[in-house]
């Protein structure tokens, strides 16, 4: 299997080529195999490595390293997360640690690796457009003051200085978010791993048997093994896990040219900043240092990814009229990559997190904050399967636990009108 580098995030496709891939073949032993290198698997593969220096790790992956749901986000490591007033004060300090321990082992790796992925330490702005959702702005300020977090108030002058748009009402800044490229950042991660993890790329996987040794069918081979580590999000139903317990939900950005002079010249504010909703489903903005424009919206109920040529020219079209609507200036700005990225989403916002089967453990389901929490978690993962017991391991097990949701075509059916209500709802925002 090839990967179609076609699919490929603008993330992904301003990197240099990678080196040829090494693909999983014949019938092989090891003594951890994990699926899916992603954030999550790349972090598990270290630590494994880490506790056990002589055991044999195998991670597997479908594409390359980078080209998967990790690599697709829009590129911020939040140590904040935006907590639901449905959630009482003990829960979200459970997440702001699991959060802050992920971004600090994020950080330590970056630097202790030399990973060149753009990192940069400048925080982010949370921001809605309209007064009316103001209110909701205040509810997560009203969490973060219950858990004891720092922000800053910005209104629509301090906004605009920094941004550069009278776009934007009001925001909250939280000063500890990294603005980085996840897709290097994931290559990065993957070219570091310990000596004793093996990387096979373009290797999926067709089948998981637990029990007393666990044995993973590749597409072109095999390995058997005492334990396995699922870390593959939503993509763990089709290898006959969690179903009915995950849900996928499917956001498409795109990333600009570099601007030129003239755009650059017009766009005031800060050279480099990111910009999430606190609306919902709205749009997520950067302006990167490599001084291109990503904006995320549009939002579906799939788990395919891929993009169609008509479907690219009418997001591009989206896009550029959403970025436009903010910036005048850069109305016409050519969009050179547009991809789709999956979110694996929970009922009741809960992960999952611990043994599933005899020899089969998970770490999945982080509901759009993936890179912190699913780095924490990675590395919890692996020290669970090992027997390890820890006051972070403890928070993970605490927020796990996804609840069952409604049979299809009822679940389908669901999604569909809670998607139609939401756009509806962020016209403004949009």
């Amino acid at each position: 299997m090839q990967t179609d580098l076609s699919q490929a995030s603008g993330w992904y496709a301003v990197l240099p080529e990678p080196v040829p891939a090494k693909h999983l073949t014949g019938d092989q032993t090891a003594d951890w195999v994990v699926v899916g290198a992603g954030i999550t698997g790349l972090a598990a593969a270290r630590r494994l490595a880490e506790l056990e220096p002589e055991a044999r790790i195998v991670l597997l992956e479908t594409d390359r390293v980078g080209f998967g749901a990790s690599g697709r986000n829009s590129g911020f490591v939040i140590d904040a997360p935006h907590y639901t007033p449905d959630f009482d004060v003990d829960y979200n300090r459970r997440l702001m640690r699991l959060f802050r321990a992920g971004r600090a082992q994020l950080a330590d790796l970056v630097g202790r690796h030399g990973i060149a992925c753009q990192w940069s330490e400048q925080g982010h702005v949370n921001a809605v457009a309209g007064a009316k959702f103001v209110p909701e702005l205040e509810a997560v300020c009203r969490s973060l003051d219950a858990v004891g977090d720092d922000y800053e108030r910005l209104d629509a002058a301090a906004l605009e200085a920094l941004l550069g748009t009278t776009f934007y009402h009001a925001a909250i800044r939280l000063p500890r978010t990294v603005l980085l490229n996840p897709a290097a950042l994931c290559r990065g991660l993957g070219e570091t791993l310990p000596a004793n993890v093996e990387v096979y790329e373009e290797s999926p996987v067709r089948r998981v048997a637990g029990g007393a040794t666990v044995t993973v069918d590749c597409a072109e081979g095999s390995v058997s093994a005492r334990g396995v580590l699922l870390t593959t999000n939503v993509f763990a139903q089709q290898l006959g896990f969690l179903r009915g317990r995950l849900f996928p939900i499917l956001l498409y950005a795109s990333l600009s040219r570099p601007l030129d002079d003239r755009q650059q010249a017009a766009m005031t504010g800060a050279p480099s900043w990111g910009i999430t909703p606190e609306v919902l489903m709205g749009s997520t903005i950067r302006r990167t240092p490599s001084n291109r424009m990503m904006l995320r919206s549009v939002v579906r109920n799939s788990r395919d990814f891929r993009v169609g040529d008509r479907l690219a020219e009418r997001l591009r079209e989206t896009h550029r009229r959403l970025l436009a609507k903010r910036f005048p200036a850069l109305a016409g700005l050519d969009m050179e990559h547009t991809w789709g990225g999956v979110v694996c989403m929970t009922r009741n916002y809960a992960s999952v997190f611990g043994r599933l089967e005899p020899g089969v453990f998970a770490s999945l389901g982080y509901n759009g904050v993936g890179l912190p929490r699913g780095t924490v978690s990675g590395a919890l993962l692996a020290e669970h399967a090992l027997g390890g017991e820890s006051s972070l391991m403890a928070d993970a097990l605490a927020l796990a636990g996804p609840s069952r949701l409604p049979p299809e075509p009822f679940l389908g059916l669901g999604l569909k009108a809670w998607l139609a209500w939401t756009r509806l709802r962020i016209g403004a925002e949009n």
